[in-house]
């Protein structure tokens, strides 16, 4: 494990001199650069620890809200479920964060209006 944590350090000193010119917007799907986090944090998967996150706000040209998304259901108030090509897509309200544009990969997809409305207001149910 302090393995994993070292790697994800070196990784993070490399993004952190990278400066990226990728443009989002809200409602945007990107896979993101997330590693390896700890316990019940949502991890990035693959070789690369790549993860599907929804931009939720976009503050400025360089850093956004995102909300984790994943296939698998989860019984909780904390999941809000959407179809995208016909595929279910479950946002994990629950793991909210702030990030840097440098984190981007690259865009999937973007959510709908109203599935992006209602995510948010779900969101706003929560506090």
């Amino acid at each position: 494990m302090e393995y994993e944590f070292d790697q994800r350090n070196a990784q993070k000193k490399i993004l952190n001199k990278k400066s990226s010119t990728v443009k989002f917007k809200e409602r945007d799907v990107f896979f993101i650069k997330m590693w390896k986090n700890i316990r019940y944090e949502q991890n990035g998967k693959w070789p690369k620890f790549l993860r599907p996150v929804l931009i939720l706000k976009k503050f400025n040209n360089d850093i956004f809200w995102w909300v984790a998304l994943t296939t698998k259901w989860k019984e909780s108030k904390y999941y809000y479920s959407f179809m995208v090509n016909f595929k279910p897509q479950f946002a994990i309200l629950s793991q909210i964060r702030l990030y840097d544009r440098n984190r981007l990969y690259t865009k999937i997809w973007m959510v709908n209006q109203n599935d992006f409305f209602k995510i948010k207001e779900k969101i706003k149910s929560m506090f």
